[in-house]
Formats: C-alpha cells, sequence, structure tokens
C-alpha cells in the first residue's frame, strides 16, 4: 500500500496531489452511483410499479425509511470508531475494506432476488414477502456502505488542507459519480435496442457491473492513495458525546447541515417520482433511460466550469449562483406537463430525423411508435439545463465541510473527520428517506396511483400536475433555503489559511 498506510511520512500539505491518486480516490465513486441511481430513481419502480415486483408505493417507501433509520443510526458509531482506530494501515483503510463486501452482496440481492414474491404471514400478520425482503436487503447494503463510506468521506477531507484543492479533490469524486450516474443512464438506453425496455432489466445489468467493479476499484485506492499520518496536538481521547457536543457547536457546519438536510429532501422527492413523471405525464416511460443519459453528461460537462467560479468567487457564493439555475429550470416542468402536445410536435423523432436514408428512418421510426416524443426530447433539453448545476450542488457543499474540520481541530486539538463525515451522511440518509417518503404520499394524498395504466389511466388531471409540481417546485422551493445561510457564510479561503495557521502553530508547540 501507499506508504502513508503504513505509517510513513505524510505528504506535505503544500505538494499538490497527482492526478494518479486524484483519479484513484475518487474511482469508487463510479460504482457507488451505479447503485445509487436505481436506489434513487429505480428503486420505487421496480419494487411498486405493475411491470416490477407489484408492491405499494407507499408501503415500498416505509420499507426505505425504516432501512434509512437504522442506517443513520450507525453512522456516528462507525465514525466513532474509526477516529479512534490505530492500526499500521492508518484509521481509515480497514474499514473501507471491511465495507465492501456486504456492499455487494447487498447490491446482489436487493436487485437479483433469489425467489419471486407472494403471500406470507409473519407474526401473525399475513403480507407479501416483498416487504420483509426488502427491508432485510436494504439493511446489509446500508450497512456495508455506512462502514466503508464514512471513513471515505473524512479520508478525502484530510488528503490536503488546501482550499481549493479540497474542491477539486471532490471535483474528481463527483466526476465519477457522475461517471457512474451516466454509465447508469447510458444501460437502460442501450439494453432498449436489445428488446430489454423495463427498469428490472437496467437493474440487472447495472448489478452486474457493480459486483465485478467495486472490488477492483477499492484494491486499487488502497494501494494508490496515501492516508496522511495523523497529527494531534492533543493526545488523549474525546468522549463520543464530547466529540459530538464539539461538532454542534461548530456554527458553520451546523448551517451547512440545515442547507444539506432540506436539499436532500428536494432531491429524494425529485428522484423518487422522476420515473413515474416521466410514464404518466409524459407517456415515455419506456425510453427513460434516454432521459438520464444526456442528463448526467450535462453535468459531467459542467464541474469544472463550477470549479472556475468556485476559485474566483469562493465555493459559498458558487454554491448559491447553482441553486439559482436549478431552480430557475424547475419552474418550466409543470409548464411542459400542463402543454398540449401539439405545441412540441417539431421536436418528435419523426421531424428530426427526416435527414436519414429512408431505411434507417423507418427503423428507427419503428422504435418509437406509439410514444409522444415531441414533449419527451423539449423535457430533456430542460432537464440538461437544470442538471448542469447538481455537480455544483453535491461538490462544493462537501468541499465546504472538509474546511469545518479544520476549524474543528483548532478548537479541539483532534482530527474528528470520521465524526463530522458520519453526522453528514447521517443527515443525508434520514433527509433522503424523509423526501422518499414525503413525495410519494403527497402524490398519493392528491390521488396519484403509481399502478395505473398511463394511456387508458384512472389519475386524474389534478394529480399528475401535482405530480409535476412535487416532482420539480417544491424541491427547488427547498433548496432555497440555503441562500441566508451561505450568504454571509465565514469559512472563506483567507479565513481558513488563518485557522491552518493556528493548527500547524499549536502542533509544533506540543
Amino acid at each position: 500500500m501507499a506508504q502513508g498506510a503504513v505509517g510513513g511520512r505524510a505528504p506535505s500539505r503544500r505538494a499538490p496531489l497527482s492526478k494518479r491518486v486524484l483519479a484513484s480516490y475518487g474511482a469508487p465513486a463510479l460504482p457507488l452511483s451505479m447503485t445509487t441511481l436505481p436506489l434513487a430513481v429505480y428503486l420505487p419502480a421496480v419494487y411498486a410499479d405493475s411491470e416490477g415486483f407489484g408492491l405499494s408505493l407507499g408501503f415500498v417507501s416505509l420499507m426505505l425509511v425504516l432501512s434509512r433509520a437504522f442506517d443513520g443510526v450507525t453512522d456516528p458509531v462507525i465514525g466513532f470508531l474509526s477516529d479512534r482506530s490505530r492500526s499500521r494501515w492508518g484509521r481509515r483503510k480497514p474499514f473501507f475494506l471491511l465495507g465492501t463486501p456486504l456492499f455487494v452482496i447487498g447490491v446482489w440481492l436487493l436487485w437479483v432476488p433469489p425467489f419471486e414474491f407472494g403471500p406470507v404471514s409473519l407474526f401473525g400478520q399475513e403480507m407479501n414477502s416483498g416487504y420483509p425482503y426488502l427491508l432485510a436487503t436494504l439493511v446489509l447494503l446500508f450497512v456495508g456502505a455506512t462502514i466503508k463510506d464514512v471513513p471515505y468521506s473524512a479520508w478525502g477531507a484530510e488528503l490536503s488542507q488546501n482550499y481549493n484543492e479540497r474542491t477539486l479533490i471532490t471535483s474528481w469524486r463527483e466526476g465519477f459519480n457522475v461517471a457512474g450516474n451516466l454509465i447508469g443512464a447510458f444501460v437502460p438506453a442501450v439494453i432498449f435496442f436489445w428488446g430489454y425496455s423495463k427498469p428490472t432489466d437496467a437493474v440487472f445489468f447495472l448489478s452486474v457491473a457493480i459486483v465485478f467493479l467495486m472490488p477492483v476499484l477499492v484494491v486499487n485506492t488502497l494501494f494508490n492513495v496515501p492516508e496522511p499520518k495523523l497529527t494531534e496536538h492533543r493526545h488523549e481521547r474525546l468522549p463520543i458525546r464530547e466529540s459530538f457536543r464539539h461538532a454542534w457547536a461548530n456554527e458553520p457546519y451546523r448551517r451547512l447541515l440545515i442547507i444539506f438536510f432540506f436539499s436532500t429532501i428536494g432531491s429524494a422527492m425529485t428522484n423518487t417520482l422522476s420515473f413515474f413523471f416521466v410514464k404518466h405525464v409524459l407517456l415515455a416511460g419506456d425510453l427513460y433511460g434516454f432521459y438520464l443519459a444526456p442528463y448526467f453528461i450535462s453535468q459531467i460537462v459542467a464541474i469544472p466550469l463550477w470549479f472556475r467560479l468556485s476559485r474566483r468567487i469562493g465555493k459559498h457564493r458558487a454554491t448559491m449562483a447553482a441553486i439559482g439555475w436549478y431552480a430557475l429550470w424547475s419552474c418550466f416542468i409543470p409548464l411542459i406537463a400542463v402543454a398540449p402536445m401539439a405545441w412540441f410536435e417539431t421536436f418528435e423523432v419523426a421531424n428530426l430525423l427526416r435527414f436519414l436514408p429512408d431505411g434507417a428512418y423507418a427503423a428507427t421510426l419503428d422504435y418509437f411508435t406509439g410514444i409522444p416524443t415531441g414533449k419527451f426530447l423539449f423535457f430533456i433539453g430542460v432537464m440538461c439545463l437544470k442538471g448542469s448545476a447538481i455537480g455544483a450542488l453535491s461538490a462544493l457543499p462537501y468541499a465546504m465541510a472538509a474546511d469545518v474540520v479544520d476549524l474543528d481541530s483548532a478548537r479541539t486539538g483532534k482530527r474528528q473527520g470520521g465524526a463530522y463525515f458520519s453526522i453528514w451522511l447521517m443527515v443525508r440518509k434520514l433527509a433522503y428517506a424523509f423526501g422518499l417518503l414525503a413525495g410519494a404520499n403527497i402524490v398519493i394524498w392528491f390521488g396519484f396511483d403509481s399502478l395505473a395504466n398511463p394511456l387508458n389511466t384512472t389519475n386524474t388531471a389534478f394529480a399528475l400536475l401535482m405530480l409535476a409540481v412535487t416532482y420539480s417546485i417544491i424541491p427547488a422551493i427547498l433548496k432555497f433555503v440555503a441562500m441566508p445561510l451561505l450568504w454571509n457564510y465565514p469559512l472563506t479561503e483567507a479565513r481558513l489559511g488563518e485557522i491552518q495557521q493556528q493548527i500547524e502553530t499549536q502542533a509544533q508547540r506540543a
């Protein structure tokens, strides 16, 4: 393994990280996001759709909330243990390695059940076996992810002390994250032409790829990314309650948690309802993969632009700009939903592809027979503009979270990245579960039925409109919570430099 992993000298805080180290650190985010995408957008479609396992959307949401609640409890425990562990391989790497097999097994069992679901009696209650199975496999997957990802996030925050290089680290990780999303998006688009058009088909092929990719990339990270030598001027261990009390007393960190909480609720609502919006409002469920692919391409293209903007105006102001851009294009989604199909005839595939030779033109149109592609393609264009902000809204807050750990170190003399990122991930998971439950139940309350036939629907026009509003407008409003909290955010590049100088002085005195 890299020298820093076995107690060797840590790299200089001023030495820039090589591209090999940056790429090796970010690479595990690729198969992780290939898992996150199906969980975010395909879990309801696979488990609660008439062409999937046919379970209730409300109860599927409940199983996810229960599993996330258990998962949230484990986050602080793993963060606390990771901060306090000492080994010849470092504090973070053993956990990163241990969680990987649990995670991979959980992924496979979730998407490729070894038996068909049916009625069972459990604790004297009749229910479908799919519900307890879903809960058990989600718990296994999330526990493995927690053991792996909490130390992984803390490790990334400790790789550099440079304000802008931390953004670069999270940008590389976010680049691999979006690349994984892109693969996850292209898989259903590609297999569509082979006759596989259902979400259950997509998650099977993705699961096969994840099972092979994740172990390979994890081993590569363990050998090629150093874990910086631990430097603390306070050597006694903090009790867990005191550790988390210091984290809560960190005012910039509290701001970030509030921002992240509301933003994640909005993201969960969007992701949960995405497939149902495309299927029931745009009447293009079989083309869902074609929407995801350009959506994630727009994120990859935009990440370097947001990174440059953050270097010029600061991370917090760049985040504010990304929120405004995201909200602007969100406003168009309900308008697309209620507009008549005739408005979008110019964008129909039949009109856009007239330049093709007759044979190719006819063969291509066969794939889209009976699907109103005009509104769908216009929707893709709007979503690409909206999606170009997503990379910034993921990478920049993570980089800002790494900065607040330095503020804690100056106050406590300890390096508590594990505690900070365990709370961060716990908030994300609980907020995501709440957002999923809220999004699903809001549309159900307004009368939406996910099992209805979209071409001969029993859903009312009002129910479909509220599906569009819950999918786009409410999440945009939730992200605006960040604006007043970021307006005078105190941890600028200059202030961080002062804090790091204070840490260095304290270490020299110790």
